[in-house]
């Protein structure tokens, strides 16, 4: 049997992540074995996966793109199946007394900020622009940068830390 799909443990609260373009694509196109748990979770609500409108255009936007012609993706579904498993935001930048560190990629720049002004506790990314902010963001800001499959150990640790305390 595979586990990889099992949804993740309840908790009291959902833990609030943001999910970059490319790990919706992951879950929404190509079923990736390593974003199963996230879906798992995002459908249990044991996740809360936030969006803002820069983000949830990009995604949009990505869809379309040629190579997933051949993956026959029904976007009007792919975009229903987003706006089911997440909370569109519009969250104003907190006062910082630093600024957060400016990725390479000025592209992916909306998901760092996203995370920061929605107080995401995640943002699962697999660019590696975003990924090298990772150890400045967890030194200096309140949210972790990780790829699918660390982010689902963290997350599942976590779970039963907070199962252990329940």
């Amino acid at each position: 049997m595979d586990n990889s799909a099992a949804p993740l443990a309840p908790s009291s609260l959902p833990l609030r992540v943001v999910l970059d373009s490319n790990v919706w694509i992951d879950i929404l196109v190509f079923e990736d074995p390593a974003t199963r748990p996230i879906l798992a979770a995002l459908e249990a609500r044991t996740l809360e996966a936030l969006i803002d409108a820069r983000c949830l255009n990009e995604l949009t936007r990505v869809l379309d793109y040629p190579q997933f012609a051949r993956y026959d993706i029904d976007k009007a579904e792919a975009l229903s199946k987003v706006a089911r498993l997440s909370t569109l935001v519009a969250p104003e930048a907190p006062e910082s007394e630093r600024p957060l560190p400016k990725c390479k990629d000025r592209d992916d720049q909306k998901f760092l900020e996203l995370a920061h002004a929605a107080q995401a506790a995640w943002l699962v990314s697999k660019d590696r622009a975003v990924l090298k902010c990772a150890r400045r963001v967890a030194r200096d800001f309140a949210f972790q940068i990780a790829e699918p499959k660390p982010f689902v150990a963290a997350f599942e640790t976590h779970i039963n830390a907070t199962a252990a305390i329940d």
